[in-house]
Protein backbone atom coordinates (compact mmCIF):
# COMPACT_ATOMS: atom_id res chain seq x y z
CA UNK A 1 0.00 0.00 0.00
CA UNK A 2 1.44 2.84 -1.19
CA UNK A 3 1.58 6.25 1.64
CA UNK A 4 -1.40 8.95 0.90
CA UNK A 5 1.57 11.17 1.09
CA UNK A 6 3.22 9.88 -1.94
CA UNK A 7 -0.14 10.02 -4.04
CA UNK A 8 -0.67 13.83 -2.71
CA UNK A 9 2.77 14.31 -3.68
CA UNK A 10 2.65 13.45 -6.96
CA UNK A 11 1.07 16.77 -7.96
CA UNK A 12 3.22 18.68 -5.76
CA UNK A 13 6.35 17.59 -8.00
CA UNK A 14 5.54 18.10 -11.16
CA UNK A 15 8.36 19.73 -13.49
CA UNK A 16 11.22 17.91 -11.26
CA UNK A 17 10.32 13.87 -12.06
CA UNK A 18 9.66 13.23 -15.79
CA UNK A 19 10.58 11.07 -18.72
CA UNK A 20 13.61 12.41 -20.41
CA UNK A 21 13.18 10.50 -23.66
CA UNK A 22 16.63 9.63 -25.83
CA UNK A 23 18.59 12.00 -24.20
CA UNK A 24 22.21 11.71 -23.36
CA UNK A 25 22.36 11.36 -18.90
CA UNK A 26 23.83 9.70 -16.27
CA UNK A 27 21.55 6.86 -14.73
CA UNK A 28 22.50 6.29 -11.02
CA UNK A 29 20.97 3.45 -8.55
CA UNK A 30 20.41 5.29 -4.82
CA UNK A 31 20.83 1.79 -3.25
CA UNK A 32 20.71 3.42 -0.08
CA UNK A 33 18.64 6.59 -0.84
CA UNK A 34 18.31 8.13 2.93
CA UNK A 35 22.60 8.07 2.30
CA UNK A 36 23.04 8.78 -1.82
CA UNK A 37 20.98 11.23 -2.48
CA UNK A 38 22.11 14.17 -1.40
CA UNK A 39 25.55 14.20 -2.89
CA UNK A 40 23.80 12.97 -5.91
CA UNK A 41 21.75 15.60 -7.10
CA UNK A 42 24.16 18.41 -5.65
CA UNK A 43 25.94 17.28 -8.65
CA UNK A 44 23.07 16.91 -10.75
CA UNK A 45 22.12 20.78 -9.65
CA UNK A 46 25.78 21.71 -10.03
CA UNK A 47 26.37 20.88 -13.42
CA UNK A 48 22.84 21.73 -14.54
CA UNK A 49 21.96 18.24 -15.29
CA UNK A 50 18.61 16.06 -15.81
CA UNK A 51 19.54 12.36 -14.71
CA UNK A 52 17.94 9.26 -13.46
CA UNK A 53 17.23 7.55 -10.26
CA UNK A 54 16.93 3.87 -10.57
CA UNK A 55 17.29 0.80 -9.26
CA UNK A 56 17.14 -3.20 -10.25
CA UNK A 57 14.14 -4.67 -10.03
CA UNK A 58 15.48 -8.45 -10.49
CA UNK A 59 17.94 -8.06 -7.42
CA UNK A 60 18.29 -4.05 -5.62
CA UNK A 61 14.42 -3.66 -4.93
CA UNK A 62 11.46 -5.49 -4.88
CA UNK A 63 7.41 -4.84 -3.55
CA UNK A 64 7.03 -3.74 -0.63
CA UNK A 65 5.68 -6.80 1.02
CA UNK A 66 9.11 -8.72 0.12
CA UNK A 67 10.89 -6.18 1.91
CA UNK A 68 8.52 -6.55 4.55
CA UNK A 69 8.39 -10.22 4.90
CA UNK A 70 9.70 -12.61 7.59
CA UNK A 71 13.94 -13.43 7.07
CA UNK A 72 13.93 -16.40 4.85
CA UNK A 73 10.57 -15.98 2.80
CA UNK A 74 12.74 -14.80 -0.52
CA UNK A 75 15.89 -15.36 -1.19
CA UNK A 76 18.38 -13.14 0.58
CA UNK A 77 19.73 -11.47 -2.94
CA UNK A 78 16.14 -10.53 -3.81
CA UNK A 79 15.33 -7.04 -2.67
CA UNK A 80 18.97 -7.18 -1.13
CA UNK A 81 18.81 -3.28 -0.66
CA UNK A 82 16.44 -3.05 1.76
CA UNK A 83 14.56 -0.36 -0.18
CA UNK A 84 11.33 -1.24 -1.53
CA UNK A 85 10.44 0.47 -4.94
CA UNK A 86 8.17 2.57 -3.25
CA UNK A 87 10.54 3.72 -0.80
CA UNK A 88 13.45 5.13 -3.40
CA UNK A 89 10.90 6.39 -6.10
CA UNK A 90 9.41 8.80 -3.11
CA UNK A 91 12.62 9.36 -1.67
CA UNK A 92 13.94 10.17 -5.22
CA UNK A 93 11.42 12.57 -6.31
CA UNK A 94 10.92 14.06 -2.95
CA UNK A 95 15.08 14.84 -2.34
CA UNK A 96 14.61 16.11 -6.25
CA UNK A 97 11.87 18.52 -5.83
CA UNK A 98 13.88 19.71 -2.82
CA UNK A 99 17.09 20.16 -4.50
CA UNK A 100 15.54 21.72 -7.63
CA UNK A 101 16.65 19.17 -10.02
CA UNK A 102 14.97 17.08 -12.86
CA UNK A 103 14.80 13.65 -12.77
CA UNK A 104 13.76 10.38 -14.58
CA UNK A 105 12.63 7.76 -11.65
CA UNK A 106 13.59 4.35 -13.37
CA UNK A 107 12.30 0.69 -13.12
CA UNK A 108 15.57 -0.83 -13.64
CA UNK A 109 15.96 -4.44 -15.13
CA UNK A 110 12.56 -5.64 -14.57
CA UNK A 111 13.64 -9.54 -14.90
CA UNK A 112 11.88 -12.17 -16.54
CA UNK A 113 12.75 -15.63 -15.12
CA UNK A 114 15.79 -14.86 -13.42
CA UNK A 115 16.21 -15.82 -9.98
CA UNK A 116 18.15 -12.97 -7.99
CA UNK A 117 20.61 -15.48 -6.71
CA UNK A 118 21.70 -16.28 -10.28
CA UNK A 119 21.54 -12.53 -11.66
CA UNK A 120 24.25 -12.27 -8.73
CA UNK A 121 26.01 -14.77 -9.86
CA UNK A 122 26.05 -13.87 -13.21
CA UNK A 123 27.37 -10.03 -11.76
CA UNK A 124 30.70 -11.74 -10.85
CA UNK A 125 31.09 -13.57 -14.39
CA UNK A 126 28.95 -17.01 -13.22
CA UNK A 127 26.74 -17.78 -16.25
CA UNK A 128 25.17 -21.15 -15.22
CA UNK A 129 23.77 -23.58 -17.53
CA UNK A 130 20.21 -24.65 -16.77
CA UNK A 131 17.22 -25.92 -17.76
CA UNK A 132 14.46 -24.78 -20.30
CA UNK A 133 12.11 -22.85 -17.99
CA UNK A 134 8.83 -24.18 -18.12
CA UNK A 135 5.55 -22.39 -18.83
CA UNK A 136 4.22 -22.15 -14.94
CA UNK A 137 7.93 -20.38 -14.21
CA UNK A 138 7.21 -17.39 -16.80
CA UNK A 139 3.69 -17.17 -15.75
CA UNK A 140 4.89 -16.41 -11.71
CA UNK A 141 7.62 -14.83 -13.02
CA UNK A 142 5.73 -12.10 -15.33
CA UNK A 143 2.99 -12.06 -12.25
CA UNK A 144 5.95 -10.85 -9.84
CA UNK A 145 6.71 -8.39 -12.04
CA UNK A 146 3.66 -6.81 -12.82
CA UNK A 147 3.10 -6.92 -9.11
CA UNK A 148 6.22 -4.38 -8.88
CA UNK A 149 5.03 -2.62 -11.79
CA UNK A 150 1.77 -2.00 -10.30
CA UNK A 151 3.40 -0.46 -6.84
CA UNK A 152 5.91 1.93 -9.23
CA UNK A 153 3.11 3.04 -11.19
CA UNK A 154 1.10 3.28 -8.07
CA UNK A 155 3.73 6.15 -6.57
CA UNK A 156 2.99 8.36 -9.44
CA UNK A 157 6.69 8.81 -9.74
CA UNK A 158 8.09 6.46 -12.39
CA UNK A 159 8.85 7.44 -15.78
CA UNK A 160 11.05 4.67 -17.22
CA UNK A 161 11.26 0.86 -17.63
CA UNK A 162 14.18 -1.51 -18.27
CA UNK A 163 13.48 -4.59 -18.90
CA UNK A 164 16.36 -7.74 -18.66
CA UNK A 165 15.45 -11.32 -20.27
CA UNK A 166 18.58 -12.63 -20.30
CA UNK A 167 17.51 -16.07 -19.07
CA UNK A 168 14.98 -16.33 -22.05
CA UNK A 169 17.55 -16.50 -24.70
CA UNK A 170 18.09 -19.66 -26.62
CA UNK A 171 21.57 -20.27 -26.95
CA UNK A 172 21.61 -23.04 -28.35
CA UNK A 173 19.98 -21.50 -31.62
CA UNK A 174 23.49 -19.96 -32.48
CA UNK A 175 24.98 -24.30 -33.39
CA UNK A 176 22.25 -25.06 -35.61
CA UNK A 177 22.75 -26.06 -39.34
CA UNK A 178 21.24 -27.49 -42.34
CA UNK A 179 17.95 -29.85 -41.45
CA UNK A 180 18.20 -29.41 -37.84
CA UNK A 181 17.77 -25.64 -38.20
CA UNK A 182 15.05 -25.59 -40.65
CA UNK A 183 12.63 -27.89 -39.00
CA UNK A 184 12.82 -26.15 -35.86
CA UNK A 185 12.25 -22.99 -37.50
CA UNK A 186 9.47 -24.05 -38.99
CA UNK A 187 8.44 -25.72 -35.89
CA UNK A 188 8.14 -22.44 -34.26
CA UNK A 189 7.07 -20.40 -37.04
CA UNK A 190 4.57 -21.77 -38.85
CA UNK A 191 4.32 -18.46 -41.16
CA UNK A 192 8.19 -17.96 -41.92
CA UNK A 193 8.01 -15.64 -45.39
CA UNK A 194 6.86 -12.19 -43.90
CA UNK A 195 9.50 -12.46 -40.78
CA UNK A 196 12.69 -13.85 -43.45
CA UNK A 197 11.83 -11.00 -46.20
CA UNK A 198 11.58 -8.51 -43.74
CA UNK A 199 15.29 -9.40 -42.01
CA UNK A 200 16.91 -10.78 -45.23
CA UNK A 201 19.32 -8.91 -46.95
CA UNK A 202 21.73 -5.67 -46.78
CA UNK A 203 21.32 -2.94 -44.13
CA UNK A 204 22.87 0.77 -43.88
CA UNK A 205 24.08 2.35 -40.65
CA UNK A 206 25.45 5.41 -40.10
CA UNK A 207 26.19 7.14 -36.91
CA UNK A 208 29.99 8.02 -35.77
CA UNK A 209 30.81 5.56 -38.27
CA UNK A 210 29.19 4.25 -41.58
CA UNK A 211 28.55 0.36 -42.88
CA UNK A 212 26.36 -1.80 -44.57
CA UNK A 213 25.93 -4.96 -42.60
CA UNK A 214 23.86 -8.20 -44.83
CA UNK A 215 21.50 -10.99 -42.75
CA UNK A 216 21.76 -14.31 -44.50
CA UNK A 217 18.79 -16.64 -44.34
CA UNK A 218 20.43 -19.11 -41.91
CA UNK A 219 21.40 -15.81 -39.74
CA UNK A 220 17.65 -14.94 -39.58
CA UNK A 221 16.37 -18.45 -38.84
CA UNK A 222 19.22 -18.68 -36.12
CA UNK A 223 18.30 -15.32 -34.30
CA UNK A 224 14.48 -15.62 -34.26
CA UNK A 225 14.95 -18.65 -32.45
CA UNK A 226 17.17 -17.70 -30.08
CA UNK A 227 15.31 -13.98 -29.29
CA UNK A 228 11.85 -14.96 -29.74
CA UNK A 229 10.90 -15.81 -26.21
CA UNK A 230 12.87 -12.45 -25.37
CA UNK A 231 10.47 -10.22 -27.85
CA UNK A 232 7.94 -11.50 -26.97
CA UNK A 233 8.44 -11.30 -23.10
CA UNK A 234 9.67 -7.97 -23.66
CA UNK A 235 6.23 -7.15 -25.46
CA UNK A 236 3.95 -8.26 -22.42
CA UNK A 237 6.08 -5.99 -19.80
CA UNK A 238 5.83 -2.86 -22.75
CA UNK A 239 2.07 -3.67 -23.18
CA UNK A 240 1.11 -4.22 -19.41
CA UNK A 241 2.85 -0.96 -18.93
CA UNK A 242 1.06 1.17 -21.29
CA UNK A 243 -2.60 -0.13 -20.09
CA UNK A 244 -1.55 0.79 -16.72
CA UNK A 245 0.75 4.03 -16.72
CA UNK A 246 -1.48 6.59 -18.75
CA UNK A 247 1.46 8.95 -19.49
CA UNK A 248 4.31 8.73 -22.40
CA UNK A 249 7.06 6.47 -20.65
CA UNK A 250 10.92 5.15 -21.54
CA UNK A 251 11.03 2.03 -22.65
CA UNK A 252 14.72 0.20 -22.46
CA UNK A 253 15.87 -3.12 -23.45
CA UNK A 254 19.30 -4.61 -22.05
CA UNK A 255 20.91 -7.09 -23.80
CA UNK A 256 23.99 -6.90 -21.49
CA UNK A 257 23.88 -9.51 -18.91
CA UNK A 258 24.81 -12.54 -21.60
CA UNK A 259 27.91 -14.43 -21.36
CA UNK A 260 29.34 -13.27 -24.79
CA UNK A 261 29.80 -9.85 -26.32
CA UNK A 262 26.38 -8.79 -28.66
CA UNK A 263 27.33 -9.38 -32.23
CA UNK A 264 26.29 -6.93 -34.62
CA UNK A 265 23.44 -9.01 -36.59
CA UNK A 266 22.28 -10.12 -33.43
CA UNK A 267 21.46 -6.16 -32.38
CA UNK A 268 20.08 -5.55 -35.88
CA UNK A 269 17.63 -8.65 -36.37
CA UNK A 270 16.60 -7.93 -32.22
CA UNK A 271 15.88 -4.00 -32.72
CA UNK A 272 14.08 -4.64 -36.17
CA UNK A 273 11.47 -7.17 -34.69
CA UNK A 274 11.13 -4.44 -31.83
CA UNK A 275 9.97 -1.73 -34.54
CA UNK A 276 8.24 -4.12 -36.53
CA UNK A 277 5.99 -4.67 -33.50
CA UNK A 278 5.55 -0.70 -33.33
CA UNK A 279 6.23 -0.70 -29.74
CA UNK A 280 9.07 1.94 -28.93
CA UNK A 281 12.66 1.46 -27.06
CA UNK A 282 14.60 4.71 -26.38
CA UNK A 283 17.45 2.73 -25.08
CA UNK A 284 18.88 -0.11 -25.86
CA UNK A 285 21.79 -1.56 -23.84
CA UNK A 286 24.36 -4.77 -25.58
CA UNK A 287 26.75 -5.96 -23.88
CA UNK A 288 30.19 -4.15 -25.56
CA UNK A 289 32.59 -5.95 -23.35
CA UNK A 290 32.44 -4.59 -20.08
CA UNK A 291 32.86 -6.61 -16.44
CA UNK A 292 31.02 -5.59 -13.46
CA UNK A 293 33.07 -3.42 -10.77
CA UNK A 294 36.02 -3.60 -13.05
CA UNK A 295 38.16 -1.26 -14.96
CA UNK A 296 37.93 -1.93 -18.92
CA UNK A 297 41.22 -3.58 -19.72
CA UNK A 298 40.83 -4.55 -23.51
CA UNK A 299 41.75 -2.62 -26.64
CA UNK A 300 40.43 0.96 -26.52
CA UNK A 301 41.09 1.02 -30.38
CA UNK A 302 38.33 -2.10 -30.68
CA UNK A 303 36.15 -0.95 -28.01
CA UNK A 304 35.67 2.65 -29.90
CA UNK A 305 34.55 0.69 -32.83
CA UNK A 306 32.19 -2.05 -32.04
CA UNK A 307 30.69 0.67 -29.88
CA UNK A 308 30.39 2.77 -32.70
CA UNK A 309 29.09 0.39 -35.08
CA UNK A 310 26.03 -1.13 -32.36
CA UNK A 311 25.76 2.96 -32.05
CA UNK A 312 25.50 3.21 -35.69
CA UNK A 313 22.27 0.35 -35.60
CA UNK A 314 20.75 1.56 -32.40
CA UNK A 315 20.37 5.09 -33.81
CA UNK A 316 19.04 3.31 -37.02
CA UNK A 317 15.83 2.40 -35.05
CA UNK A 318 15.26 5.33 -32.91
CA UNK A 319 17.41 4.85 -30.13
CA UNK A 320 20.26 5.58 -28.78
CA UNK A 321 22.95 3.59 -26.43
CA UNK A 322 22.82 2.40 -23.18
CA UNK A 323 25.90 1.59 -21.55
CA UNK A 324 25.44 -1.26 -17.97
CA UNK A 325 28.16 -2.06 -16.30
CA UNK A 326 29.30 1.39 -15.66
CA UNK A 327 30.92 0.78 -12.41
CA UNK A 328 34.99 0.67 -12.31
CA UNK A 329 37.12 -1.28 -9.93
CA UNK A 330 37.89 1.84 -7.08
CA UNK A 331 35.41 4.42 -6.87
CA UNK A 332 37.90 6.71 -8.56
CA UNK A 333 38.73 4.75 -11.71
CA UNK A 334 35.95 6.08 -13.83
CA UNK A 335 36.20 2.63 -15.71
CA UNK A 336 39.41 2.66 -16.74
CA UNK A 337 42.08 5.47 -18.44
CA UNK A 338 40.68 6.55 -21.89
CA UNK A 339 37.23 4.27 -21.10
CA UNK A 340 34.91 7.58 -21.04
CA UNK A 341 37.16 9.42 -24.21
CA UNK A 342 36.53 6.06 -26.36
CA UNK A 343 32.61 5.80 -25.59
CA UNK A 344 32.49 9.67 -26.47
CA UNK A 345 34.17 9.26 -30.01
CA UNK A 346 31.85 6.39 -30.46
CA UNK A 347 28.65 7.71 -30.09
CA UNK A 348 29.26 11.37 -29.91
CA UNK A 349 28.18 12.01 -26.76
CA UNK A 350 24.48 10.82 -27.11
CA UNK A 351 24.11 7.47 -24.74
CA UNK A 352 23.22 6.60 -21.07
CA UNK A 353 25.60 5.44 -18.87
CA UNK A 354 24.41 3.36 -15.61
CA UNK A 355 26.50 3.37 -12.08
CA UNK A 356 25.06 1.34 -8.64
CA UNK A 357 27.32 -0.02 -6.60
CA UNK A 358 29.94 2.04 -6.24
CA UNK A 359 28.31 4.05 -4.31
CA UNK A 360 27.80 1.74 -1.54
CA UNK A 361 31.87 0.70 -2.30
CA UNK A 362 32.63 4.62 -1.30
CA UNK A 363 30.65 4.71 1.54
CA UNK A 364 32.27 1.44 2.96
CA UNK A 365 35.88 2.90 1.81
CA UNK A 366 35.20 5.80 3.86
CA UNK A 367 34.13 4.28 7.01
CA UNK A 368 37.27 1.76 7.29
CA UNK A 369 39.21 4.93 6.79
CA UNK A 370 38.59 5.81 10.35
CA UNK A 371 41.45 5.29 13.24
CA UNK A 372 40.56 1.51 14.99
CA UNK A 373 38.24 1.79 17.96
CA UNK A 374 36.07 4.89 16.41
CA UNK A 375 32.36 4.28 16.47
CA UNK A 376 32.89 4.21 12.12
CA UNK A 377 35.42 1.73 12.26
CA UNK A 378 33.71 -0.38 14.61
CA UNK A 379 30.52 -0.28 12.59
CA UNK A 380 32.52 -1.25 9.14
CA UNK A 381 34.18 -3.78 10.89
CA UNK A 382 30.69 -5.27 12.13
CA UNK A 383 29.41 -5.05 8.50
CA UNK A 384 32.88 -6.47 6.82
CA UNK A 385 32.72 -9.64 9.70
CA UNK A 386 29.06 -10.17 9.41
CA UNK A 387 29.27 -10.84 5.51
CA UNK A 388 32.84 -12.49 5.88
CA UNK A 389 30.54 -15.23 8.64
CA UNK A 390 27.69 -15.63 5.92
CA UNK A 391 29.63 -16.53 3.04
CA UNK A 392 32.07 -19.29 5.38
CA UNK A 393 28.48 -20.76 5.91
CA UNK A 394 27.40 -20.55 2.51
CA UNK A 395 30.65 -22.35 1.40
CA UNK A 396 30.65 -24.80 4.05
CA UNK A 397 26.90 -25.73 3.67
CA UNK A 398 27.29 -25.39 -0.47
CA UNK A 399 24.10 -22.76 -0.29
CA UNK A 400 22.58 -20.69 -2.81
CA UNK A 401 25.47 -18.14 -2.91
CA UNK A 402 27.92 -21.26 -3.31
CA UNK A 403 30.70 -21.33 -6.60
CA UNK A 404 33.97 -22.43 -6.83
CA UNK A 405 34.93 -18.72 -7.32
CA UNK A 406 33.33 -17.15 -4.10
CA UNK A 407 35.68 -20.07 -2.57
CA UNK A 408 38.76 -19.76 -4.17
CA UNK A 409 38.37 -15.95 -2.95
CA UNK A 410 37.53 -16.45 0.46
CA UNK A 411 40.77 -18.87 0.51
CA UNK A 412 42.62 -16.39 -1.01
CA UNK A 413 42.02 -13.44 1.54
CA UNK A 414 42.39 -15.92 4.46
CA UNK A 415 45.81 -16.79 3.41
CA UNK A 416 46.96 -13.52 2.34
CA UNK A 417 45.79 -12.02 6.01
CA UNK A 418 48.21 -15.18 7.51
CA UNK A 419 51.10 -14.30 5.38
CA UNK A 420 50.69 -10.86 5.60
CA UNK A 421 49.94 -10.04 2.06
CA UNK A 422 46.62 -8.83 2.87
CA UNK A 423 45.17 -6.20 5.66
CA UNK A 424 42.69 -7.94 7.81
CA UNK A 425 39.08 -6.54 6.86
CA UNK A 426 40.31 -4.60 3.64
CA UNK A 427 37.83 -3.22 1.80
CA UNK A 428 38.73 -4.01 -1.56
CA UNK A 429 39.31 -7.74 -0.81
CA UNK A 430 38.02 -9.08 -3.64
CA UNK A 431 34.91 -11.52 -2.23
CA UNK A 432 34.17 -8.69 -0.09
CA UNK A 433 33.69 -6.03 -2.60
CA UNK A 434 31.53 -8.30 -4.79
CA UNK A 435 29.12 -9.62 -1.69
CA UNK A 436 28.96 -6.70 1.04
CA UNK A 437 25.43 -5.95 -0.75
CA UNK A 438 24.30 -9.08 1.09
CA UNK A 439 24.96 -7.02 4.46
CA UNK A 440 21.79 -4.56 3.39
CA UNK A 441 19.81 -7.91 4.12
CA UNK A 442 21.11 -9.53 7.10
CA UNK A 443 18.39 -9.77 9.60
CA UNK A 444 18.52 -9.69 13.44
CA UNK A 445 16.49 -12.14 15.78
CA UNK A 446 13.63 -9.71 15.19
CA UNK A 447 13.74 -9.59 11.55
CA UNK A 448 15.80 -5.65 11.79
CA UNK A 449 18.19 -5.33 9.20
CA UNK A 450 20.86 -4.05 11.91
CA UNK A 451 23.79 -3.27 9.37
CA UNK A 452 21.28 -1.13 7.22
CA UNK A 453 19.55 0.62 9.64
CA UNK A 454 22.90 1.22 11.43
CA UNK A 455 24.49 2.53 8.13
CA UNK A 456 21.44 5.02 7.98
CA UNK A 457 21.69 6.32 11.82
CA UNK A 458 25.11 7.00 12.01
CA UNK A 459 24.71 8.89 8.67
CA UNK A 460 21.97 11.21 10.01
CA UNK A 461 23.48 11.19 13.55
CA UNK A 462 27.26 12.08 12.83
CA UNK A 463 27.56 15.57 11.08
CA UNK A 464 31.41 15.28 10.20
CA UNK A 465 30.48 12.22 9.01
CA UNK A 466 27.23 13.14 6.54
CA UNK A 467 29.20 15.89 5.29
CA UNK A 468 32.03 13.60 4.48
CA UNK A 469 29.83 11.28 2.49
CA UNK A 470 28.04 14.13 0.40
CA UNK A 471 30.73 15.62 -0.68
CA UNK A 472 32.53 12.49 -1.79
CA UNK A 473 29.29 10.94 -3.15
CA UNK A 474 28.69 14.25 -5.23
CA UNK A 475 32.30 14.18 -6.13
CA UNK A 476 32.06 10.90 -7.38
CA UNK A 477 29.38 11.42 -9.66
CA UNK A 478 30.80 14.85 -10.95
CA UNK A 479 33.36 12.57 -12.31
CA UNK A 480 30.62 10.58 -14.13
CA UNK A 481 28.94 13.98 -15.53
CA UNK A 482 32.20 15.51 -16.61
CA UNK A 483 34.10 12.33 -17.93
CA UNK A 484 30.95 11.48 -19.96
CA UNK A 485 29.79 15.23 -20.71
CA UNK A 486 26.45 15.07 -19.63
CA UNK A 487 26.45 18.79 -18.53
CA UNK A 488 23.57 21.21 -19.40
CA UNK A 489 21.42 17.96 -20.82
CA UNK A 490 18.53 20.22 -19.33
CA UNK A 491 18.13 22.50 -22.25
CA UNK A 492 17.86 19.48 -24.41
CA UNK A 493 15.26 17.80 -22.21
CA UNK A 494 13.16 20.99 -22.34
CA UNK A 495 13.52 21.26 -25.96
CA UNK A 496 11.48 18.14 -26.58
CA UNK A 497 8.32 19.33 -26.23
CA UNK A 498 6.40 16.82 -27.30
CA UNK A 499 7.33 15.12 -24.28
CA UNK A 500 5.05 16.24 -21.21
CA UNK A 501 5.52 17.01 -17.83
CA UNK A 502 4.66 13.92 -15.16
Amino acid sequence: MVHESAQLGAKFLEGRTRYLGAVRHPAIGIRIPEIFLTGILRAYKERNVAGGLMLSFGRETAPQEVIDAPPGTYEITRGHTGTSIQKYMTLGAVAAQREGVMVEIEADHIMVIGSSTRAVKRLMGMHELEAESSGEELRKSMDYNFKAIDEAISTGYVNSFTTDTTDLLDRTADSLHGHRLEEKFNQCFPDTEDLISRNLGKFSFRGTTAFTFELKKTDVMRLALKYRKSIGANAQIYDYVKGRIGKPFGFEISLDETKEKTKEKDLIFYLNEWKFSGRHADFVAPNIGFKKRMDFRGNLKELRERVARLDAIARHHGALLSIHSGSGTTPYSSKGPGTYRALLEATGGRLKYKISGVYYELLLQILASFARGTRQRKLYNLVFDSVFDFLVEEVKSKGPLYSPLLEKQLLNYCRGVREGRVEKRDPRAVFFRFNSYLALNLRDKRGKRYLRDGLVTMYERDRALRKTVDREVERLTLRLIDGLRFCNNVEEVRSRSSLPIS
